[in-house]
């Protein structure tokens, strides 16, 4: 294992937010899929039903599930972890540390929009029919990163909350009440309503043909990341652990709140980000910054117990592109695997096999991400 940094409160705060990172990735990336595997070896039939039903994306209009907080989550850890960023630029770079930022944050942005396309599988085809410009996280990702680099740049603490304020009641009011095309203001239906009619008359062919929006709806991933901001500064500068876990519990509380009350009037709907699911999903991902905060920062005895953790977390991109990259057989990752462990698990019977195929990816998986942790090998963008 590499030093530790622990003994300074900045790192030991930034490890909360890589463990935090590391189990977004790690139900992502594989975890989740074990669980269904061993819930269905553990009873000899189906996996648990409510098990099943969490780790799976709820349909259209139809609610809000624990798979659905994965993508969410994401992009508020981006937000988290940008107040330690941009702190770290503004002491190097003196004076010109916001030009030195604003390149920093053109190219990431540009990487992330083609790493987005590399996963969505199509970006070698040399057929622009078959690709599309808006189509994954990572994307999602540069938009909210962007939007909320550009206001961080443009002010303190004060008017990062108002801006996210103000995107979420912009895009919140523009889905409500704009009209389009002879239809009126507030449909929220899988092929019609304002954010997905915008993708559909931008992007032409190059939209990818799901019930989830990208354009308009960056508002609302800006929104999302702003709220992951506010959650990093609460890390960064509250030294008092009670007061700070304070903060965030009330935060927590407040969009959970905001979030449900405002469901009554726009639905918590994933797939148009509408601005009650921001809220709804803010509340949940400050409640587990909360909890993680709480244990790597507040305490120093369980720290050892996020660096498996935060080995998945410092190469999440690279975990993410290995398994939701497609390969020959399902993913990169699965591509590699399968003839590994395939054989291997087949001298057991079905449900055995699963699990005991699933658990070998995932520990290889963290194998490698340990070996590039031990090497200081990191894809960052």
């Amino acid at each position: 294992m590499p030093p530790s940094t622990n003994s300074h409160p900045l790192y030991r705060r930034i490890n909360s937010i890589d463990a935090l990172r590391g189990f977004d990735m790690l139900m992502l990336c594989g975890g989740a899929t074990l669980l269904l595997a061993f819930s269905t070896w553990y009873t000899q039939g189906s996996p648990n039903p409510l098990l099943l039903k969490q780790l799976t994306h709820a349909e259209f209009g139809a609610g809000f599930t624990a798979w659905d907080l994965v993508m969410p989550l994401f992009i508020f850890i981006v937000g988290a972890g940008m107040p330690f960023a941009f702190e770290k630029y503004r002491q190097k770079g003196g004076k010109w540390w916001r030009v030195s930022t604003s390149l920093r944050m053109v190219r990431r942005v540009a990487l992330l929009f083609i790493l987005g396309m590399v996963v969505q599988g199509n970006l070698c085809s040399a057929n622009t029919e078959h690709m599309s410009l808006f189509c994954n996280t990572l994307q999602a990702i540069a938009e909210g990163y962007l939007i909320a680099g550009i206001i961080m740049m443009c002010g303190g603490i004060r008017t990062q909350i108002a801006a996210c304020c103000a995107l979420l009641v912009l895009y919140w009011a523009l889905l409500r009440f704009v009209p389009y095309s002879g239809n009126p203001g507030g449909l929220f239906l899988p092929d019609n309503n304002l954010a997905i009619f915008i993708d559909h008359k931008l992007q032409g062919h190059w939209q990818d043909g799901t019930p989830y929006t990208w354009i308009l709806t960056s508002l609302s991933f800006g929104a999302l990341t702003l709220l992951g901001v506010l959650g990093g500064q609460v890390i960064r500068l509250i030294q008092r652990p009670l007061k700070s876990v304070g903060i965030l519990a009330a935060l927590a509380t407040g969009c959970l709140l905001l979030g449900y009350l405002l469901s009554f009037d726009t639905p918590i709907n994933k797939h148009l980000f509408t601005s009650s699911m921001v809220l709804w999903a803010g509340g949940w991902c400050f409640g587990l910054l909360l909890i993680f905060h709480l244990a790597f920062d507040c305490t120093g005895k369980l720290n050892g117990l996020s660096f498996p953790l935060r080995v998945i977390g410092s190469n999440a991109i690279l975990a993410y592109m290995l398994t939701e990259t497609p390969g020959l057989k399902g993913s990169v990752w699965n591509s590699l695997c399968s003839p590994l462990f395939s054989a291997y698990a087949r001298t057991f019977e079905p449900h055995t096999a699963a699990l005991i195929y699933n658990g070998l990816c995932l520990l290889l998986l963290w194998l490698f991400l340990y070996f590039l942790h031990r090497h200081r090998a990191y894809l960052r963008v």
